[in-house]
């Protein structure tokens, strides 16, 4: 699994259905899908799946150069739903399926459709390029995989190991599955969150490489619980050392002021103002606002420093993020196969 660093083909994300979202949030939702499509068309090319009901919809809010695949497509998690995309040592891309089971949550209205979006998508790919589809072994989502490229993957203990996923699972046996598919030699595990009612902590709302030995992490004050756990993960990154055998060099994007947020989101259970939620398209990163004017102007100052030859666009998130997630869970890169 190339990191997400690596060139990219392009970028896929999906438009959604219309019986996830309440009719009163979906026009708010799909503006701030149509942002983020057009950001990241400025840097590489987009391909989305789209619920046939809304080709017409889609084609009217998405940049011209876009791609679309009629497929059926229930919510707009792609980094979720959708493939992860390898290459082997002969640079053949393959799309690996995690049998995505709605987070181990069977009564989410999102599961009909997109337990079937990642092979749907490997397929159409598969019948025009030469992707070659795979079904892995375990049930997992691209947001609880975080790579360095460099031999180093790192997870959440109640995202990977949760009984709603794969009963009985066990790291030493998580650890082989990684080993083999996604290439990796050490697996470093975070405990995660059991307040994440969605994700149950899944590692991109925890940190995101900059380059091999180097995060970006959330960072938390006070003494809630929600800062109780994520000071809980920072421990154990700065605990671990990367298949390199380097102690990792963390920057942290702390979690906006609640009290200079707008009242609606600062009282919603489901908000995730997480700044290490970023998509790195090629050349730019793709990163939020929240709307704490201090808070969003510093966290885009340290992305940034950390990539100072890219391009930073933020974008105001509010509507995704009040449905638990942030760009980078509306995104999967395709690699190029390309060796770098």
């Amino acid at each position: 699994m190339p990191p997400e660093w690596h060139p990219h083909a392009a970028c896929w994300m999906a438009w959604p259905g219309s019986s996830v979202v309440a009719t009163t949030q979906r026009q708010p939702l799909l503006n701030e899908l149509s942002r983020i499509a057009h950001a990241i068309a400025l840097f590489e090319p987009l391909r989305v799946a789209v619920d046939p009901a809304h080709l017409d919809e889609a084609r009217r809010a998405l940049p011209d150069n876009v791609t679309l695949y009629p497929i059926p497509v229930d919510d707009h998690w792609m980094r979720d739903t959708g493939p992860t995309f390898l290459l082997d040592d002969a640079l053949t891309p393959h799309a690996l399926c995690w049998n995505f089971n709605g987070w181990g949550k069977p009564w989410m209205q999102c599961i009909e459709a997109d337990a079937k979006v990642a092979q749907r998508v490997a397929h159409a790919l598969a019948e025009r390029t030469s992707m070659t589809p795979s079904l892995a072994p375990i049930v997992a989502e691209g947001g609880s995989l975080l790579v360095d490229g460099d031999g180093t993957l790192i997870v959440t203990e109640t995202s990977i190991l949760n009984e709603n996923r794969n009963p009985g699972l066990t790291r030493g046996e998580a650890d082989a599955v990684f080993r083999h598919w996604l290439g990796v030699t050490k697996v470093v595990w975070l405990p995660g969150s059991a307040l994440d009612t969605i994700t149950d902590g899944h590692v991109d709302g925890i940190a995101s490489f900059v380059r091999p030995g180097v995060l970006l992490a959330t960072g938390a004050e006070g003494s809630d619980e929600w800062a109780r756990e994520m000071r809980e993960n920072l421990k154990a990154l700065l605990l671990a050392r990367d298949a390199r055998g380097r102690h990792f060099d963390i920057g942290l994007l702390r979690a906006p002021d609640f009290d200079a947020l707008p009242v609606d989101l600062a009282t919603d259970a489901d908000f995730a103002p997480e700044y290490v939620n970023f998509y790195l398209p090629n050349g730019g990163v793709a990163m939020a606002s929240f709307g704490d004017a201090k808070a969003d102007a510093h966290a885009r100052d340290i992305v940034q420093q950390a990539f100072p030859e890219r391009r930073v666009v933020q974008l105001p998130l509010r509507a995704v993020a009040r449905r638990g997630g942030g760009i980078h869970c509306c995104t999967q890169q395709q690699p190029a196969a390309v060796l770098t």
